[in-house]
């Protein structure tokens, strides 16, 4: 149902099925799973009673606010937005502006959907008391409380590691924007608005090189030289229509694992389709190639391992030797590309930490939090606050943290790639080992969390460190 609404647009009504399983979901199940996880001896089975607690409480909310999610989905599938004397998707808003090359109409598309926004925003408002309430229901003082127990993080611990990332990325930061902003828009900062993000990241200038009817053979052909034949994983299956109802954030669907995993895309032209693509496929490798039987094992993890190896699939698209080996791009234009990809990488990193931040403000109850959204995100981001970006700041929510488990996924690749470096050179993607390597992890499903994976790799926990090492490689690498 999820998969219908997101790709084809089609009606949601997945409160029906909470309805329908009325008896799963409960405060006494919840409370049944957590004893028998107080009385298990063994580490296994405690840790599957850990993740099915989990479980058992995150679908009780989404039980509990499945009629308000779903109109979300219905009305961000149904809603349009007047624009050049017609009416355009609301879902199609963020490619249009991704490929307007006039900065008056993306301000115009921006500011266009502030009134689905207005509407949007009355709904999530009862997200996030419900969610507040349910906190309080489990017997938890707060929702923050709540996540760190279910999810075994600490939040103020986090919260110094997100700080820190901002302090130390402030000059690279600003040194790519700068860049970037003047190159590909031909503005300076003082006129960098949020809506010009977009385009900043959607470089025609490398097209060329990553051709629509060439990505699937490139796809194939890189996980061939691991030894992997992804067109032979008939569980496997790839959605690129590019729908105007399609959701257009890409997304892996992992809905019978192993056996039925499938990933849609939105294409919008150039390597944005290829770094769309790789990602999705490290989810789905993932979970369409485990060996794990456990329920808990297969679907129940935490989401730092799954985007972890997501993470690792997209970033092979800034490896240098696979970029000379798959891309043809001539040496002046691969350094551009690169460095265009350490842009992309420390932005990100710095809209979620900004994200987290921004969060844990928002559930812990800070008065004028669109306000507080719009200047946190615009400081970390670098562009001018408009009225308009205090409109998203329900929108731009990741429900139990999530924004946590990019973060952490971010480093933990940093740190597999470096173990896939120092095991099997720069080029590893040629290396029929790695493939071996990358199998063996994804047959263990969901059954390692985040920091055993780190450990397992050598490393005492999940850093950030060889992150910033691999950055400034690049901003080296890219230096003319």
């Amino acid at each position: 149902m999820g998969w219908n609404n997101w790709v084809f647009g089609q009606e949601s009504n997945q409160d029906s099925l909470y309805k329908a399983n009325a008896t799963l979901f409960t405060l006494s199940n919840i409370e049944l799973v957590n004893r028998a996880e107080g009385e298990e001896l063994d580490s296994i089975q405690k840790k599957r009673l850990r993740y099915f607690k989990r479980y058992l409480a995150t679908e009780y909310i989404a039980k509990e606010i499945a009629p308000l999610t779903d109109s979300v989905s219905n009305y961000e599938a149904s809603a349009t937005i007047p624009f050049d004397k017609s009416s355009i998707p609301y879902r199609q808003v963020s490619s249009l502006m991704a490929q307007e090359t006039k900065q008056a109409r993306r301000a115009a598309l921006y500011t266009a959907s502030d009134r689905v926004l207005d509407t949007l925003n009355l709904m999530l408002a009862r997200v996030e008391q419900t969610n507040q309430r349910l906190a309080t229901q489990f017997g938890y003082p707060s929702y923050n409380s709540m996540v760190e127990n279910l999810k075994g993080i600490d939040l103020e611990e986090f919260k110094e590691v997100c700080e820190r990332i901002l302090r130390e990325t402030e000059n690279t930061y600003t040194v790519l924007l700068t860049e970037q902003v003047s190159r590909k828009l031909n503005l300076d900062l003082k006129q960098f608005h949020r809506y010009d993000t977009a385009p900043l990241f959607r470089s025609k200038e490398f097209d060329a090189f990553f051709k629509p009817d060439s990505m699937m053979t490139v796809l194939y052909r890189t996980y061939a030289g691991m030894d992997i034949d992804i067109a032979s994983i008939e569980n496997l299956k790839i959605d690129s229509d590019p729908r105007e109802t399609k959701n257009p954030r890409a997304v892996c669907y992992a809905i019978d694992i192993p056996g039925d995993v499938r990933l849609s895309i939105k294409p919008i032209g150039g390597p944005d389709d290829y770094l769309a693509l790789f990602h999705e496929m490290g989810h789905g490798l993932h979970y369409a190639t485990t060996e794990e039987h456990a329920l808990e094992f297969k679907y129940l993890g935490e989401p730092t391992v799954t985007e972890t190896f997501a993470f690792l699939s997209e970033y092979l698209l800034a490896n240098q030797s696979w970029l000379r080996v798959h891309s043809g791009m001539p040496v002046s234009q691969l350094k551009d590309f690169v460095r265009h990809q350490a842009f992309h990488r420390v932005y990100f990193i710095r809209r979620y930490a900004a994200k987290f931040l921004y969060e844990l403000e928002l559930h812990s109850g800070a008065p004028n939090a669109d306000q507080l959204y719009s200047r946190m995100l615009s400081k970390a981001l670098g562009y001018r606050e408009d009225d308009s970006d205090r409109k998203r700041y329900l929108t731009d929510l990741d429900p139990l943290y999530y924004s946590a488990g990019y973060l952490r996924a971010w480093f933990l690749e940093s740190q597999l790639n470096s173990e896939l470096i120092e095991q099997f050179g720069v080029n590893w993607f040629e290396h029929p080992g790695a493939g071996t390597f990358l199998r063996t992890l994804w047959s263990h499903g969901d059954r390692l969390d985040g920091d055993e994976l780190a450990r397992s790799l050598g490393f005492g926990s999940i850093s950030p460190d060889p992150l910033m090492t691999e950055v400034a490689s690049m901003m080296v690498f890219s230096t003319k």
